[in-house]
């Protein structure tokens, strides 16, 4: 009988990111212990207490492909105990991440490695022909979790290879450790001899850090257009990738057949913080300007956003009166009229942030100075 049919009659698949994907994959190959995967369980849903004796789980990807099968057991057969991973079976192929074809995922035994922490520089090169050591060498680029998701991960991976002839090593590979795994726990396990160590420590201060800015306010407060004026000064000022995420462009495209309601607009809010934090994670600023009205979904966004890196809530506080009276699209005058429901300052609340990292009323500050105290906020965070 195949490991697939054994598990066939497992239905749920637990879907994982990608650093525990990552860290799903080292425990395979024997790189890092079973036991490793407990806390990342626990995150993405799986409670650390539970009443059980044995049980068998399937593990997936996003898309839902069952990669592993686990079997999860109480220590000395007691339920309600704390998570212990055993019998890590594999079922199908990983596809995710990049440089698939040249990843290390299993122990090398006695091939010697260089190690690097990013792309190979002329110099290091030159030291590695001089002294001889890259011959039968395999060049190995360690990079976590976050680093593999940055979008010049692939071009480091290109030079890592080009770094191949010019050294005169025998190939090239990387290992992707996610931040909870030592890197010298995975490394010593990987090869039994370590030729060079090219590594450098990474001061994270000089890495540019994904960012999720959220400006919350009510119609006609000026949020679109201050998110707006912050994205220019970004691109001229900061040399930085920046996007906005407007409301009303977000409805168009991605929640197209969501309504009004309070469970729709916080589904809204919440699917823009996911995109918001996928941009973050790749090392952009993800500048979001829906209404978010309520605490909870602003929230979630926030969570979202800390998971991959940092994160900033503008409230701008323009009041009401002054919005309905700008009320460029008309919106206030139908929601007077009953012609709109459930419009948010009208029939509907706004639960004022107690979280704001940034408070602006766009009624007393105009949109240059309220332009400069965000970007202060992007650049102090």
């Amino acid at each position: 009988m195949s490991e697939t049919q054994k598990f066939r009659g497992l239905d749920t698949v637990l879907q994982l990111d990608a650093p525990a994907l990552d860290l799903l994959e080292l425990a395979l190959g024997g790189l890092t212990d079973h036991q490793d995967l407990a806390d990342p369980l626990i995150a993405t849903g799986f409670p650390a207490h539970t009443p059980m004796t044995t049980q068998q789980l399937l593990l997936g990807d996003p898309d839902g492909t069952a990669l592993a099968s686990v079997e999860l057991r109480a220590p000395n057969g007691q339920g309600n105990a704390i998570l212990h991973v055993a019998d890590l079976v594999p079922l199908a192929r990983f596809e995710h991440g990049p440089g698939r074809a040249s990843r290390v995922t299993s122990q090398l035994g006695s091939k010697p490695v260089v190690l690097f922490s990013s792309a190979p520089m002329a110099s290091e090169i030159s030291r590695l022909r001089s002294s001889g050591l890259a011959s039968g060498a395999l060049l190995l680029l360690v990079a976590s979790s976050d680093r593999a998701a940055r979008r010049d991960y692939p071009n480091q991976l290109r030079e890592l290879h080009e770094a191949v002839q010019l050294s005169g090593a025998d190939g090239a590979g990387h290992l992707i450790i996610p931040s909870e795994v030592p890197e010298e726990k995975v490394l010593g396990r990987v090869s039994s001899e370590m030729r060079m160590d090219f590594r450098k420590r990474v001061d994270e201060r000089q890495v540019s850090q994904g960012l999720v800015v959220l400006f919350s306010g009510l119609s006609g407060s000026g949020k679109s257009t201050l998110a707006r004026s912050v994205m220019e000064r970004i691109h001229m000022e900061l040399d930085r990738e920046a996007v906005l995420l407007d409301g009303d462009d977000i409805r168009r495209f991605v929640s197209k057949g969501l309504g009004f309601s309070r469970e729709d607009r916080e589904t809204n809010v919440v699917r823009i913080g996911w995109i918001a934090s996928r941009i973050s994670q790749v090392g952009g600023i993800a500048l979001c300007a829906p209404i978010a009205p309520f605490a909870q979904s602003r929230r979630q966004v926030r969570e979202l956003a800390e998971s991959v890196g940092r994160f900033i809530l503008v409230h701008v506080s323009t009041p009401l009166a002054v919005c309905e009276a700008r009320d460029r699209k008309g919106l206030y005058a139908k929601a007077r009229a009953g012609l709109v429901k459930d419009f948010t300052g009208i029939d509907s609340p706004y639960e004022v942030p107690d979280d704001a990292d940034l408070t602006l009323n766009l009624a007393d500050l105009n949109i240059e100075e309220a332009t400069s105290r965000v970007l202060s906020a992007i650049q102090s965070c």
